[in-house]
């Protein structure tokens, strides 16, 4: 006879594994498939980010859920510094604001309908990376460290003491302890511990501990362990009672320290660890994954497709980004991602969520650009394009020429950019859900405006993106709303009902009914659309808005050629007018050219040929409103042509003929943005240093092989570098190019680097040049440059089997030759070479220069 006990489990259990490994329903059998992304604000950096901008936490938490619901998303990961923040030193747990603030969570998302994993132990510093000297913390994290848990008897009995008392505590606002709370249906034993696979017995035992704690309260949740951290670690988990593996996936590498530039669909079309045989039988959860520092559209939908490929049910981005913080990214400075300050990133979320519950489990694809389309879905790296084009929805991440199979059989439409469907003026993300026949809800965010690179360090008082609310013109083409339909806001504050005009109309960030038999009661509409109320919306916070110039200008233009100059303004409200002044360099005068509004926030302006010659440029851009001016880049309260204008620093330019050499790495400029090979921690930044020549006093680049005092060696450390504006400036020329000259010199007798030219699929042209210690003019003819392998930089993580990449499908062999219109990437190259031994400090190269010769 099954006891209370067990049933009370039962019941508070809404999945089970069955035979296959397969996590599925109760209620329906049907198969789990969830996405979402971690949310921190509980604890360690993101709940100190709230405190800086004064936030009210709770309705942070009631804002951003309202944001996930919004955005269709049913998974989340409770990421909790308990072991840190609301425990002591033998694992007691303190209710505190902390716990108080989980409690508030897990209500608030339950409401929303979503699914949680929780993850109790962190073993990271919740100091990192703003209270480093901060000392308070009182829990057992920071008493034993990380490299402990795992290994120390004390360690251990704290992480059991903790457990079984975080799972029975009661959650003050749902009344139901959390071993029993039927949203949570997972439990991540342990956040990315620090794995002993050649202590088999002893990671066993870790495991066993840890679950049978969990199992002590009576919790029945399917218990998760790390695989990724170190897969050497599957055997001990395979023997342990963990049900299932976590891992994680960030394939543009963290912590760049910039925003990326370039194509790395490549690095996402496979995941071929976690298709091992020992792990076929295994449940998997994504528990972090992310594209850190990028905010495009194509890499999320890319990755669902993977995770689907390799058996994923839950995929947790990592981490998201309240709203409140988001116009600072204040919370993690490698990701960002918010429904109203990343649009583009977050329509990309949004499709993937859509990927994890469409797409069947298990399904390969193949490899790109083959997979660019899978199910309904489709990828395109040249339009920033993610979109799901379904008898159902239709979803885009950028504007698109496709058209939906039958308009009439949609329900929902969500975009950024213009479409077949809705055409729309702003930056911001817009949702149509359709109500009942000829009433559709409406929802329109704010324009979302960057005006900095949004992964440099953060600070409280810099904004990345600005969120300015502006009245837009909008169309929407709709079977059953025809050409003439009703627009009422519901949002409080907006402008009165209006009708559309062949389709358009004007509109403002909010919520409105579109109806084609005139004004409805609002009173009579459904209460909900899914887990949004029908009347909710939440506004960002009103940051003060300042003037900001971006300019778009490439770096070279041709001779012969009119020049387009392009730069983003970025005010509150449109100025009255903007002005390009030009002058060449050294001592010319500076010439006005009007700047025309082209969309959004860009300008450009047009500068005939006939006024441009050979060689550089300045310009900056002045920006006038009333009797107020402003020039930028500096900011002065003027014009360039004022008695007393103060330059500052003003952008540059220069004209080139179509036969000068296009330089394509230049130590002074490049270096700071060049990504590495990783050699443990150090290479993460590169194991590089810039000097300058002996011979020409030019900066140059100094690469050496890393070498131990064992004489071990990686097998290839590289370089690599994104040109692509060069080229892209260059493109009407690009193909007379012949070949690459450099001046470098080895670090020693007999040496070899290896050059590689990689294009925006990843496939790379490469040839070594033999160097000694002499400094030289090497040339590589284009003609030598042969179809081999590039690398993946920066390197994803966790391990290395993305590493090389080859030709493209259907690209390759020995008659094709580089298409140079489409070069994205140049890298340098030292390896293991048969010849003299290399020592530390020994093997390298140091490069003033690389051009493209014409």
């Amino acid at each position: 006879m099954i006891g209370l006990a067990c049933l009370l489990a039962l019941q508070t259990q809404v999945v089970y594994l069955d035979n296959e490994g397969v996590v599925r329903w109760r209620d329906t059998r049907a198969e789990v498939a969830l996405f979402g992304a971690n949310y921190v604000l509980t604890g360690a950096s993101d709940y100190r980010a709230a405190g800086y901008v004064h936030g009210d936490r709770k309705r942070m938490i009631d804002e951003d859920m309202a944001q996930f619901a919004r955005m269709g998303w049913d998974g989340l990961r409770l990421t909790f510094w308990g072991d840190w923040e609301a425990s002591d030193s033998a694992g007691n747990l303190i209710a505190n604001d902390h716990l108080d603030l989980l409690d508030y969570l897990i209500a608030r998302a339950r409401e929303r309908g979503i699914s949680m994993l929780f993850s109790p132990i962190q073993l990271y510093s919740s100091t990192w990376p703003d209270a480093l000297a901060d000392t308070s913390p009182p829990g057992f994290g920071r008493r034993f460290g990380k490299g402990r848990m795992g290994t120390d008897s004390a360690a251990l009995a704290a992480q059991v003491n903790y457990l079984r008392q975080i799972l029975n505590h009661v959650n003050r606002y749902t009344r139901v302890a959390l071993k029993d709370e039927p949203s949570i249906i997972f439990i991540e034993l342990v956040n990315e511990p620090w794995h002993h696979p050649e202590d088999l017995p002893g990671s066993i035992h870790y495991i066993n501990t840890l679950t049978d704690a969990v199992r002590s309260t009576g919790c029945q949740k399917l218990v998760f362990y790390n695989v990724s951290q170190d897969f050497r670690i599957s055997d001990a988990i395979l023997r342990s009672k963990a049900q299932g593996i976590t891992f994680g996936w960030y394939p543009t590498g963290l912590n760049a320290g910039h925003e990326l530039q370039g194509n790395y669909l490549r690095g996402a079309d496979a995941f071929p660890d976690m298709l091992r045989p020992e792990l076929a039988r295994l449940p998997r959860i994504v528990y972090e994954f992310d594209s850190p520092d990028l905010r495009n559209g194509t890499m999320y939908p890319a990755m669902a497709r993977t995770f689907r490929t390799v058996g994923t049910q839950f995929a947790a981005m990592f981490a998201y980004d309240m709203l409140a913080t988001s116009s600072r990214n204040l919370g993690w400075q490698t990701h960002y991602l918010n429904l109203v300050y990343t649009p583009r990133k977050a329509m990309s979320a949004i499709i993937a969520a859509e990927a994890m519950r469409r797409l069947p489990r298990m399904r390969a694809y193949g490899a790109y650009p083959q997979n660019t389309r899978f199910g309904d879905f489709h990828i395109s790296h040249e339009g920033d394009l993610g979109e799901l084009v379904a008898r159902d929805a239709f979803l885009y991440t950028s504007s698109t020429t496709a058209k939906p199979p039958d308009p009439s059989a949609l329900r929902r439409i969500a975009g950024h950019g213009s479409s077949s469907t809705v055409t729309y003026e702003g930056t911001g993300i817009y949702f149509l859900d359709k109500v009942r026949p000829g009433v559709w809800r409406l929802e329109v965010y704010p324009d979302a405006v960057p005006i900095r690179d949004p992964f440099g360090p953060p600070s409280t008082d810099k904004i990345v993106t600005q969120a300015i609310s502006r009245a837009r013109a909008m169309g929407v083409v709709l079977p059953d709303l025809g050409p003439s339909f009703i627009v009422q806001p519901v949002t409080a504050g907006n402008s009165q009902a209006a009708q559309a005009s062949t389709g358009r109309f004007s509109v403002l960030p909010g919520v409105y009914v579109l109806s084609k038999a005139g004004p409805v009661d609002v009173a009579t509409m459904p209460a909900r659309t899914g887990h949004v109320g029908f009347k909710e919306y939440h506004a960002p916070p009103g940051d003060t808005v300042s003037l900001s110039v971006q300019s778009w200008a490439a770096p070279q233009y041709l001779a012969g050629q009119d020049a387009e100059l392009r730069a983003s303004v970025v005010d509150a409200t449109p100025p009255d007018s903007v002005t390009l002044f030009v002058r060449p360099t050294p001592g010319g005068f500076y010439r006005g050219f009007a700047m025309r509004p082209v969309d959004g926030y860009h300008y450009s302006a047009s500068i005939p040929s006939s006024i441009l010659q050979n060689g550089p440029y300045q310009f900056v851009i002045t920006v006038f409103r009333g009797d107020f001016t402003q020039t930028f880049p500096s900011g002065w309260r003027g014009k360039p042509t004022d008695w007393n204008y103060s330059e500052g620093t003003p952008w540059k330019f220069a004209v080139v003929g179509a036969r000068t050499p296009l330089r394509l790495f230049d130590p002074g400029g490049d270096a700071a943005r060049l990504a590495f090979t990783r050699i443990g921690d150090a290479g993460r930044r590169g194991l590089f240093r810039v000097a300058m020549s002996p011979v020409t006093g030019q900066p140059v680049f100094h690469l050496e092989l890393p070498v131990d005092t064992s004489g071990w060696s990686p097998p290839d450390y590289t370089a690599s570098l994104v040109i692509r504006d060069r080229i892209v400036a260059r493109r009407e020329t690009i193909s007379a190019a012949t070949g690459l000259r450099l001046r470098m010199r080895g670090l020693g007798a007999r040496q070899t680097l290896h050059i590689t030219l990689m294009e925006d699929d990843g496939t790379s042209w490469t040839a070594p040049v033999s160097i000694d210690s002499s400094w030289s003019e090497q040339v590589v003819s284009l003609a030598e440059l042969t179809a081999g392998r590039g690398v993946l930089l920066p390197q994803g993580f966790p391990g290395e089997w993305n590493y090389w990449v080859g030709p493209a499908d259907g690209r390759g062999g020995s008659a094709d030759r580089p298409r140079l219109e489409h070069l994205e990437r140049i890298q340098l190259s030292l390896r293991r070479e048969v010849g003299p031994a290399a020592r530390p400090g020994g093997y390298g190269v140091e490069v003033e220069w690389i051009t493209l010769a014409f």
